[in-house]
């Protein structure tokens, strides 16, 4: 999906500065975001291709206004009441009792087996890696990232679409997000390791961009 989190390329928006002491959670409510997220996910609510595409629907003002766990928070939101598990009117107003009343106990429970569910998720990841047929593209062959991405959620980045690059490295298969993240399945692809020319891409530059790209996003130049 084209979008404000699409930004490469993108001008104006400064250096990418980077701290390396910085912690995990700035704030105690970053860290109850992600463990929310975590489990809900994890209790097969929504794919992390449902998560990602929760985020990149929200306007572009407020995308870019509000912090990286902030847009989790919206995004967890977004997919609960869509789905129907919470009740956004009655979320609306639970958010202003807190508002009115910051330091107000929270009401819930410990539930400890939740943690149990997702804990090897925490620390291991979830893959998702599947078997596919045989890559359609080899080491060295000419290839054209697509004009068109498929409406909804994508993975190919706007800046490489129409240009021509070369396969540096034939990866694994996974799941493809444009179709996970719709409920279409997850249609595992073969990716691969794709070398643009800066020069051909932003008009300067003598290197190559290396871009990660599933076998749909491609066809033979």
């Amino acid at each position: 999906m084209d979008g404000p989190h699409d930004l490469g390329g993108a001008q104006g928006f400064g250096p990418v500065r980077f701290d390396p002491d910085e912690p995990l959670f700035s704030h105690d409510w970053e860290r109850k975001v992600f463990g929310l997220t975590m489990a809900t996910s994890t209790v097969g609510l929504y794919n992390r291709d449902e998560n990602r595409h929760a985020r990149e629907r929200m306007p572009t003002d407020e995308y870019r206004a509000t912090s990286y766990f902030e847009q989790w928070l919206v995004a967890m939101e977004t997919n609960l009441t869509e789905l129907g598990v919470l009740d956004a009117s009655a979320l609306r107003e639970r958010v202003a009792e807190f508002l009115e009343d910051p330091d107000r106990e929270v009401r819930g429970k410990d539930q400890p087996e939740l943690f149990e569910l997702f804990r090897d998720t925490l620390e291991f990841g979830a893959s998702l890696d599947r078997p596919a047929g045989p890559p359609r593209y080899s080491v060295g062959d000419r290839v054209r990232a697509v004009r068109d991405a498929k409406p909804g959620h994508t993975r190919l980045p706007a800046y490489v679409r129409g240009h021509v690059g070369v396969v540096h490295r034939v990866d694994g298969s996974f799941v493809l997000p444009d179709t996970n993240a719709h409920h279409e399945g997850e249609n595992p692809e073969n990716t691969y390791n794709v070398g643009f020319s800066a020069q051909d891409l932003w008009g300067k530059g003598d290197h190559e961009v290396l871009v990660d790209v599933w076998e749909s996003y491609l066809e033979p130049a």
